[in-house]
């Protein structure tokens, strides 16, 4: 398969332009290049088919350059890192020296924080939502992408009853 459409992706801005014929396209690509790149190493890969189609619609959603977004599990953000620009780089994912296979925000603007699969993403978003509103008061969206298996941490439920 060539990577037509995510070959050109720089940024989640280029998304905006895309037909709905060419975003289910640029899934299939993304599908295509998570098959190529991951089969070679261990990383975790049924997580990351599975949101492909919610990082696209994410993206398109918010503007993450300005709101946030916490992937409650980290290993779950190849399709992320797809879609934010790294597609030249993907092929180093958990290689030393290259692309980190969690969030890292050295490696971009879209990735706030380390995380791994600590359940942790509600209580984030909370704080970072309360001081985006004493701070800045600008309309920033705060986003908590947050699967089946942190729901029952008992730091969910804190942060649940706080939201």
């Amino acid at each position: 398969m060539s990577f037509e459409i995510l070959s050109g992706i720089r940024s989640p801005q280029d998304l905006h332009g895309l037909s709905d014929a060419q975003l289910v396209q640029l899934a299939a690509e993304v599908r295509e290049a998570l098959l190529t790149v991951v089969e070679d190493r261990a990383a975790h890969f049924s997580s990351n088919l599975g949101v492909v189609e919610l990082c696209i619609a994410l993206h398109l959603t918010f503007d993450f350059s300005k709101d946030r977004l916490i992937w409650d599990t980290g290993h779950q953000i190849y399709p992320h890192k797809l879609i934010t620009g790294r597609f030249p780089q993907f092929s180093t994912i958990r290689r030393r020296g290259g692309l980190m296979g969690y969030p890292n925000p050295l490696e971009s603007e879209y990735d706030l924080f380390v995380t791994g699969h600590a359940g942790s993403s509600v209580s984030t978003v909370l704080g970072m939502k309360a001081a985006d509103d004493m701070l800045f008061n600008d309309g920033r969206r705060s986003v908590a992408v947050i699967g089946d298996g942190a729901l029952p941490s008992g730091i969910v439920f804190e942060a649940m009853n706080n939201a």
